[in-house]
């Protein structure tokens, strides 16, 4: 099955993106380490700041190739965005240490302290990895492990966007903060834009579970990357789990195998959600070209070993002290796909169903709720990362000093 679908992605850059807990870094590792038995010199990179690469693999993995000793032919990385921006920013600003009071440089340090520096980075070394020319001689497939979809799409989007803005502008490079190293990468950008849609060059592969919630982000990626020009997609349903026919036991039966099990109702129960969510898949989504992957307990992490959990949790106590603490915030965090929506809708229905109001909302670039998730005491909303810089760009402008704007 592996080959089935490896067989298929036989350009040069593979990115392996979508919803948190899909199996995306999975599916990226299993291509790569195809790939590299197939006798390709493979670099597999990750842009997730929660990479896991390293334990996948069992390497120390940092900014430069590293060998992977159990897979011959396969070297990883990871960009680390935090090391990316520090070197980023004393690119920009050590040149001017000494010359400048030192007022000047401190503000100018602060100016390359947020998140928009850290991304540039991040996406410095994204576009150093598509062009470098030591890279294209060094390697044959550069397969990229992402971080969860939201962070993906913005990163996809950089190219465009600033290319197009360092088309457009007329500010002076002393004004741009942050943008003040991007003046030099005109052609590098441009580049990357051609790669990205170039379908012989590359091909993005949406990794979705075959889960209606799961699709539905797939659904979402797929018509946002088409409006970045990204049409270049692959469909991955991971994690398909399907059972015996009757026909199939009954042969089973005959050949002497053990089938005990074979009829457990919540394996057919499963299935059956299964069937129907695949069945149901939005149109654009059924376009694509694709395949299933099979569910494999061993990459599941799943045991066949029983394991004695306790008769029950206490979630009643949970919600109970929580409500008795009167007004306040709760937040649930933690890794892609260890159920944190679940767990923060799931209590702020039972605290409103407790008699207290509640607010549920998200911070999660591809988060969301579900439109029936608000009722007595309870609504719901969603804080759009793009909207709030929206809003505080406008705020910052509207109150900047006369001195801020360029003379003719």
């Amino acid at each position: 099955m592996l080959e089935s679908w490896t067989s298929e992605l036989a350009t040069r850059h593979l990115f392996f993106t979508g919803k948190g807990g899909v199996g995306k870094t999975t599916l990226a590792c299993s291509a790569a380490a195809v790939s590299a038995f197939q006798g390709r010199r493979t670099l597999i990179v990750s842009t997730d700041p929660a990479s896991n690469l390293d334990e996948a693999f069992g390497v120390k993995l940092g900014m430069e190739p590293t060998p992977i000793p159990a897979v011959p032919n396969l070297w990883g990385m990871n960009l680390d965005p935090m090391a990316a921006a520090a070197a980023y920013r004393e690119k920009v600003v050590g040149p001017w240490r000494g010359k400048l009071p030192e007022a000047v440089v401190r503000n100018m340090e602060e100016q390359f302290s947020g998140a928009c520096t850290t991304e540039i980075a991040a996406f410095d070394e994204f576009v150093r990895l598509l062009n470098a020319p030591q890279i294209e001689a060094d390697f044959d497939r550069i397969i990229f492990d992402t971080a969860p979809t939201g962070h993906t799409l913005r990163l996809l989007s950089l190219p465009g966007a600033w290319s197009d803005y360092l088309e457009t502008t007329t500010a002076e490079s002393s004004c741009l903060g942050p943008l003040a190293g991007l003046q030099d990468k005109r052609e590098a950008y441009a580049a990357a834009v051609r790669r990205l849609g170039d379908p012989e060059q590359t091909r993005v592969c949406l990794v979705a579970r075959a889960e209606p919630a799961s699709l539905r982000e797939a659904d979402r990626t797929a018509g946002e990357l088409a409006e970045l020009g990204v049409s270049n997609l692959f469909l991955l349903v991971n994690a398909v789990f399907t059972i015996h026919s009757p026909e199939e036991i009954e042969e089973m039966v005959r050949d002497g195998e053990d089938v005990s099990g074979l009829d457990d109702p919540l394996a057919a129960a499963i299935a059956a959600k299964t069937r129907e969510a695949l069945s149901r898949m939005p149109a654009r989504l059924g376009d694509l070209p694709g395949d299933l992957v099979p569910f494999d307990p061993m990459t599941s992490g799943f045991s066949s070993e029983s394991v004695a959990l306790p008769e029950s949790l206490p979630w009643a106590e949970l919600v109970a002290q929580i409500g008795s603490a009167g007004r306040g915030a709760v937040m649930t965090m933690g890794k892609g796909g260890v159920g944190k929506t679940t767990v923060a809708v799931r209590l702020a229905r039972d605290l409103a169903a407790a008699g207290h109001r509640v607010h549920l909302t998200t911070t999660d670039p591809a988060g969301g709720f579900d439109a029936d998730a608000a009722g007595p005491n309870l609504t719901v909303s969603r804080i759009d990362p793009a909207v709030e810089i929206a809003r505080y760009t406008e705020s910052a402008l509207a109150g900047r000093p006369k001195a801020w704007t360029r003379k003719p």
